[in-house]
């Protein structure tokens, strides 16, 4: 089986970093993101204001859909859950990993994107080139899952420093299982 996840480039300037870095995170509406230590949370800031140009809000870290938490520990994301997909569907789709962790690595990706009405939902994992990030294998299997079971759209958004990479659509990732 092959699947195919889009990329999106997005640039940032040196000293956006720098004032991260140095804990001017005011503009950060992520309150998970907001509080992480040095540069950890900036690649996910920077994707997060850009979907938060298209009308959309996110949530770095703090959901759960395949099931791995108890419910209830992430209110805000469940009840986006369950409006977007409904009771059943949200509460069957958490059966996924009980099942099947023993057995396979999974990881849910970094943001949950949503229209506030909940009538849109997407999923983006975030990899900084200053960083060297990589996707992995057990992110991989997280997109991908959600793109099958759950039929939501899914990309990975690679963080570049202005001059370093052009912003826009890059080159779809082809997985094969």
């Amino acid at each position: 089986m092959k699947v195919s996840i889009p990329t999106r480039i997005l640039t940032y300037k040196r000293n956006e970093l720098i004032s991260w870095i140095d804990g001017n995170r005011e503009e950060c509406k992520d309150s998970y993101c907001s509080k992480l230590p040095g540069s950890r949370g900036f690649g996910e800031y920077i994707a997060g204001r850009y979907y938060e140009t298209l009308g959309y809000e996110w949530i770095h870290h703090n959901y759960n859909l395949f099931g791995g938490n108890k419910l209830g520990k992430y209110p805000k994301a469940e009840s986006i859950f369950r409006k977007h997909f409904g009771d059943e569907r949200y509460e069957k789709g958490r059966g996924f990993y009980p099942a099947f962790s023993p057995f396979i690595g999974i990881e849910e990706p970094d943001l949950l994107v949503y229209k506030p009405d909940s009538s849109e939902i997407l999923f983006a994992e975030c990899k900084r080139q200053d960083t060297k990030d990589k996707l992995r294998n057990q992110q991989v299997k997280g997109l991908a899952l959600l793109k099958l079971l759950y039929e939501c759209p899914v990309e990975v958004v690679e963080i570049v420093e202005e001059g370093s990479g052009q912003a826009g659509m890059g080159e779809p990732l082809i997985w094969k299982f």
